[in-house]
């Protein structure tokens, strides 16, 4: 595990988008880091001994963080590009996880933290339903140990369809084995959470013997939300509070996002794949305005490029025109201002990838701002060769930004990526892993 330097760390004159609302931006800023954790933010600060990088001419933020991707599905980019809803999807790329060894996993997931690094994804909650064997868990772990990426590593109890309550009661063992091995592993990067089996395949007596266990250890938990009504299910059995993260929700109502927001939780979204799919996305206006917190993950990367940024400039158009579409229904052509519409902004949707997702990954209090005391995630940007954009600097973070700007990336006071360049991990490891993982796998596909 690459390990935060002895000496301070000064990140000097850059435009610091904080995310802290006591702190705000600042047009020309530093940030002290010392070992783990954020020490100072402000101007013309100084260090003794300091390892300087010049911000001068970036945007600093915290460092990006994706709420939901099954990181397994890296080596299968492209083999979902032409999906058609849900049932492609079944039919042509989740079947794929049958193939997978324990030694597939390792490769695959090592290949998707090196490239999420490489992008600026600092951190990542990896929703593994690939965990065919204990081994399978095993390697995906021992990988994003290596990696040294910032990973909630959510145990899938998804399974085989076919044996789930069979299955059950060896994967919480290893639930439970995991946690502490997790605890006693020197990384303070990778910590254990849950996925869920679905409710639709495991039925809800499953579903709560594992959100039992879950809470027995302090587990974040997570699950794939896509039929109607579970929500309100899952609230009705006593079983919904803030530690359950639910994903998609597309089809969730108004009375079921009142639900998740009174016990303070939030939804994660993955709108590429969400809107590729054809599903309404009507669901994260309803939910920005019912006071949930959204987040954005990438999902599929058997479809979706792993980049955060573009699922932020997504988000924000595809809300926009929710919303436009509903200001066109009710009769108010040409758009125009009133109190609450618009009623997103551009900066909303780096909290989404930022402070919200730091909620999500069970961070909020010390991840996803740049705050004295917070850990030291940090994404430096480039603005040039063209300029910033007029306005608000987090418009252009959203709206202009893309992962070749991507020039600075510290995880925990570790710099991993410096003037461009990745300083301890080689992309030609993941394309390696990728090629291995696709020979095996795909051989005979």
């Amino acid at each position: 595990m690459p390990q935060a330097s002895h000496r301070p760390l000064l990140i000097k004159g850059g435009l610091v988008l904080t995310m802290d609302p006591a702190l705000g931006d600042l047009d020309t800023g530093d940030v002290l880091i010392e070992q783990d954790r954020i020490s100072a933010v402000g101007p013309r600060l100084d260090a003794t001994d300091a390892d300087v990088i010049d911000a001068s001419g970036m945007l600093v933020i915290p460092g990006l963080i994706d709420s939901h991707t099954h990181m397994w599905q890296c080596p299968l980019k492209g083999a979902g590009a032409g999906l058609w809803g849900m049932a492609d999807y079944s039919k042509h790329v989740f079947p794929l996880r049958e193939r997978f060894t324990a030694v597939d996993m390792y490769d695959a997931t090592l290949a998707a933290g090196i490239e999420m690094l490489d992008k600026g994804i600092t951190t990542v909650l990896d929703f593994c339903h690939n965990v065919m064997t204990p081994g399978h868990a095993e390697q995906a772990l021992r990988a994003h140990w290596d990696t040294g990426q910032r990973v909630l590593f959510a145990y899938g109890m998804l399974g085989r369809f076919a044996s789930l309550e069979a299955d059950q009661p060896w994967r919480l063992e290893q639930v439970r084995s995991l946690h502490r091995q997790v605890s006693e592993h020197a990384s303070p990067l990778v910590r254990l959470g849950l996925a869920l089996s679905s409710p639709e395949y495991a039925g809800m007596k499953l579903v709560a013997n594992e959100i039992e266990a879950g809470r027995a250890l302090g587990l974040p938990m997570t699950f794939h939300q896509n039929p109607p009504g579970q929500i309100r299910a899952l609230h009705e059995a006593k079983l919904l509070d803030g530690d359950i993260v639910p994903v998609h929700a597309n089809l969730a109502t108004d009375d079921e996002l009142a639900l998740v927001a009174a016990c303070g939780g939030g939804i994660s979204f993955t709108p590429e794949g969400e809107f590729g799919g054809g599903r309404s996305m009507s669901i994260i206006g309803r939910a920005h305005r019912a006071g949930v917190t959204p987040s954005l993950g990438v999902d599929v990367p058997s479809r979706v490029a792993l980049d955060v940024l573009a699922q932020m400039r997504l988000t924000f158009s595809v809300m926009r025109a929710e919303e436009a579409t509903v200001e066109r229904q009710t009769g108010r052509w040409p758009l125009e201002r009133h109190p609450g519409t618009p009623h997103v902004e551009p900066r909303h949707m780096l909290e989404y990838v930022t402070v919200n997702a730091a909620r999500a990954v069970g961070l909020g209090d010390t991840l996803g701002r740049l705050a004295p005391g917070c850990l030291a995630d940090v994404v430096l940007l480039h603005t040039g060769p063209y300029g910033l954009s007029l306005g608000d600097p987090a418009a252009h973070v959203v709206l202009q930004s893309t992962v070749a700007d991507v020039d600075t990336v510290i995880v925990n006071g570790a710099v991993r990526k410096r003037a461009g360049r990745l300083t301890d991990l080689d992309p030609t490891t993941a394309t390696a892993a990728t090629r291995r993982v696709r020979e095996r796998v795909m051989a005979t596909h």
